[in-house]
């Protein structure tokens, strides 16, 4: 007998998600991280009128998965901000406006800090669910189950999910090999004040200099992602980020940095699969692309749905089972292959000094803002 039916690798968003929803099939599931959490200070309620830099825009469908799973219990409500309308503006273009009422939604997303999930997702972790503080060093697979070697010792498993982020130690003991690509640009993310009401809408420009999106929080806020050259990037700091932005992009009339700054590398990860022989990859494990359509996340949620589906379907006797991994992979493979060219064409054409590249671009938002159907299509891709 194996020690675990699910053994899980990472105990981040998506990795705890998972252990969650898996334990709730009556699974033995166990989560693995040298930082595991118990619970504890991650279920204090948010405190403060500051907001962590680190946001997510949550999809409905993903929204709908956590309600689901009970993920979206424990949400700090009066912090998070619906988002009912986009305006994406660009160099020598019309705004193209999206909003939920043209596709018969109520909201295109709901923008929520990292920390506020985070600590929804672990009030759910129970006894059902074992945390082991331990490091993977090693994954020899077999045909029934898996063998783990770690810091803590030797353990098996029918399942191994690769939940421990884009420099995957499971993934690279699988022998999985990925597609990498440095798009020589760094995310800038920081909080605002700003002097004009967003009214529930996020705005997005893109340019020769990046791109620079805008989300609403709570209040008289704005959470300012800001896809940034290397070389600009290194020269931007607390002290000229707000007047280098109000030259480019300033819909809302920024007023004062309220956070700190962060900084991550914008790059392409992409694996050559999501599934082999007994290990699944999900979240940052299984795909790393730019944040221009903020799915990043997302994504890696859809990865937990689609797994806890096919284990409940076809493998509660055998979660590893060939009928659960196989399908799993054909199943993530249009998403995530999709998401990561889609925003990696649209970000090389909008930043491009090419004209060519430049009409192409505006035409197409050009056709999308003249075509409803071309609109609701879109808007229908990016909500789920």
């Amino acid at each position: 007998m194996t020690d675990y039916d699910v053994l899980i690798a990472g105990a981040g968003v998506a990795g705890s998600a998972t252990a969650v929803a898996l334990s709730r099939l009556g699974l033995r599931v166990a989560l693995a991280d040298t930082n595991v959490q118990a619970g504890g200070a991650l279920n204090e309620p948010l405190t403060g009128d500051g907001f962590e830099n680190r946001v997510f825009a949550i999809r409905p469908s993903i929204k709908r998965f956590l309600t689901d799973e009970r993920l979206w219990n424990d949400i700090a409500e009066e912090r998070v901000q619906c988002v009912t309308r986009m305006h994406i503006d660009g160099e020598g273009r019309e705004r193209l406006t999206l909003g939920a009422h043209d596709a018969g939604i109520l909201e295109l997303a709901s923008i929520v800090e990292s920390a506020n999930l985070r600590r929804s997702i672990c009030a759910r972790l129970d006894d059902s669910v074992v945390r082991l503080n331990v490091e993977i060093q090693a994954v020899e697979q077999d045909l029934d189950f898996v063998t783990v070697v770690t810091s803590g010792g030797q353990m098996s498993c029918r399942l191994l999910v690769a939940a421990d982020g884009a420099n995957s130690a499971v993934r690279r003991q699988s022998d999985i090999s990925v597609s990498e690509r440095d798009y020589k640009y760094t995310g800038l993310v920081a909080n605002f004040t700003v002097a004009r009401p967003h009214r529930d809408a996020a705005y997005q420009w893109m340019g020769t200099e990046g791109v620079i999106a805008y989300l609403p929080l709570p209040g008289n806020l704005v959470s300012i992602v800001w896809s940034a050259s290397d070389e600009l990037a290194g020269q931007l700091d607390e002290n000229t980020l707000s007047e280098e932005l109000a030259k480019r992009y300033d819909p809302l009339g920024i007023v004062d940095l309220v956070s700190g700054i962060g900084r991550f590398p914008l790059l392409r990860m992409l694996p050559q699969t999501v599934g082999r022989g007994r290990v699944v990859l999900v979240g940052d494990a299984a795909h790393q692309f730019l944040p221009l359509a903020g799915q990043g996340l997302n994504v890696g949620l859809a990865d937990v749905a689609e797994l806890t589906a096919l284990v409940e379907r076809h493998g509660l006797e055998d979660a590893g089972a060939f009928s659960v991994v196989n399908r799993y992979r054909r199943a993530r493979k249009e998403e995530v292959e999709s998401f990561t060219y889609f925003t990696e064409s649209m970000h090389d054409m909008a930043v491009s000094r090419s004209s060519f590249c430049r009409a192409v671009h505006g035409f197409g938002f050009e056709a999308v803002g003249r075509t409803n159907i071309l609109k609701r299509f879109l808007i229908q891709k990016a909500v789920g």
